[in-house]
């Protein structure tokens, strides 16, 4: 009686042999079936996360439109970016925030580089926030909103602040330097809200202001924030 014949006859009565004494079809096939059970998971997830990725691209995001409300009309694939000349008289700095949203949280990235000294300053972050879509303390919607009428300039190409998303653009120009440095207080004062901590004092420094001299000593009073 053949040996193979014999694994087989007494498997049937219930004794288990090694696998070497079985036949080698039926490994081979466990081995084919486990390759394909591994190609199928491969495949599912690659189109799961292509279906991802898909549903990610979908966004109806209009800058022009939807700046003053860029928190709620904004999806996880947009990505808004700010420029903003903090430039006045000799000095030179810039800074430039990266907006994104995931989930329900809208994501804040902000770098700045000083160059007035420096001719090639490098970028460096200054901190990076998450707020919450319902968020109501930092107002920059409000800001765009309320400075609107700067989105046009007959003498300047490039405005002061700068917006940019998916290759469009809208600039925030202003006309002297009485103009520069209020349109500078207001965006000042929208960005502390987000920042309060103001590291290297990006966002100005506090003004002091002479009260009275008495006795030869100068009593300062710091004028607070509203």
């Amino acid at each position: 009686m053949r040996g193979d014949f014999q694994a087989r006859f007494c498997e049937r009565l219930g004794v288990k042999f090694p696998l070497s004494t079985r036949s080698p079809n039926v490994l081979r096939n466990l081995k084919n079936l486990l390759k394909i059970l591994i190609l199928t998971l491969i495949l599912a997830s690659c189109k799961k996360e292509t279906e991802q990725k898909t549903e990610l691209k979908k966004s109806e995001f209009n800058l022009k439109t939807d700046i003053t409300d860029f928190k709620k009309k904004m999806t996880e694939s947009d990505t808004i970016k700010i420029w903003f000349d903090h430039s006045v008289c000799t000095y030179q700095g810039a800074e430039r925030i990266e907006i994104t949203k995931k989930s329900d949280l809208i994501k804040i990235r902000t770098e700045f580089k000083e160059d007035t000294f420096d001719q090639n300053p490098e970028w460096k972050i200054v901190y990076e926030k998450q707020i919450p879509i319902t968020d109501t303390i930092w107002k920059m919607e409000e800001f765009f909103k309320r400075n609107t009428n700067r989105q046009k300039s007959e003498e300047k190409e490039y405005g002061t602040l700068q917006v940019s998303y998916n290759g469009n653009k809208i600039h925030y120009f202003t006309k002297g330097l009485v103009d520069l440095n209020r349109f500078m207080a207001d965006y000042f004062e929208t960005m502390k809200k987000i920042h309060p901590e103001n590291t290297n004092n990006i966002y100005g420094v506090e003004i002091i202001e002479f009260e009275d001299i008495k006795n030869g000593e100068i009593k300062e009073t710091v004028l607070e924030t509203e």
